[in-house]
């Protein structure tokens, strides 16, 4: 995570002064940041977003996080746009390495890359004396947000089957029928 970029959570935690037994981090977000992270996501609103985790030191720069990200927010619903209520509650697990400890993989620009999708993520590096904890929580709770939000018992085809009930107004092209020319047999 590189320092530069903003995110509208908050949350920093100093490396140097994590304790080799952990740091207990319980995180709930400001009036502003909810503005900031409904503006962000584009959606009605952030009604609340907390975090309750554990920092602990990762080998000799680094720290290991973990613990869970809870939300309630509120966007329209894909069929109606009623508002829906979306509660998220998600582990959340990530480790930071300082950027020059990071692994630095050099590969050929041909080379086959194998991606196993059970493997642990590779470290997150970081840069300075501080994690940007808000940002990595943010990008959790965007991969945990529905993209298709909708109430439930609602679906595409209860509104479908409204529109299917208008059968019985003519067609604008039915006027075109009287204007077809006549058939010349012979």
């Amino acid at each position: 995570m590189d320092g530069d970029r903003t995110t509208p959570l908050q949350l920093f935690l100093p490396v140097a002064t994590l304790p080799q037994d952990g740091r207990r981090i319980d995180y709930a977000a400001t009036p502003e940041e909810l503005t900031a992270i409904a503006a962000a996501l584009q959606i009605e609103t952030a009604r609340n977003v907390t975090a309750e985790l554990l920092a602990r030191p990762f080998r000799k720069d680094g720290a290991r996080v973990t613990g869970r990200i809870a939300a309630i927010l509120v966007q329209k619903s894909v069929v109606t746009l009623e508002p829906v209520i979306q509660s998220i509650d998600e582990p959340f697990e990530a480790t930071f390495v300082r950027e020059a400890k990071a692994p630095r993989r050099q590969q050929a620009e041909t080379a086959e890359i194998i991606v196993d999708p059970e493997a642990e993520d590779p470290p997150e590096s970081f840069v300075g004396d501080k994690i940007d904890l808000g940002a990595k929580l943010f990008e959790t709770l965007v991969l945990a947000l529905d993209p298709y939000p909708r109430r439930p018992g609602e679906s595409f085809g209860a509104a479908a089957a409204d529109e299917d009930e208008d059968d019985d107004v003519p067609s604008p092209f039915a006027a075109l029928a009287d204007f077809r020319k006549p058939e010349r047999n012979g």
